[in-house]
């Protein structure tokens, strides 16, 4: 089964959240909607962002390292 534009697009997009990777402003915006904390909302494509980028495997959503910290933490839910 083949993935749609969108899945395959979505893909490159977050394989690009590595902190060795960096790129323009403009994307930067224009994708932070999908590369941003799901309870922060940090971008975590900004050059600024040092810490680790974690996936949820069920919902696919994206935390940074200190939400999702204090999720294991069961600080938040």
């Amino acid at each position: 089964m083949a993935m749609n534009e969108e899945e395959i697009r979505r893909e490159r997009i977050r394989s690009l959240i590595t902190p060795d990777v960096v790129v323009c402003k403009d994307c930067r915006e224009r994708y932070k909607e999908e590369v941003s904390c799901s309870i922060c909302g940090k971008n975590m494509l900004d050059p600024n962002y040092k810490g680790l980028v974690y996936e949820c495997p069920v919902c696919g959503k994206l935390y940074c390292q200190d939400c999702w910290v204090k999720i294991e933490e069961r600080k938040i839910h």
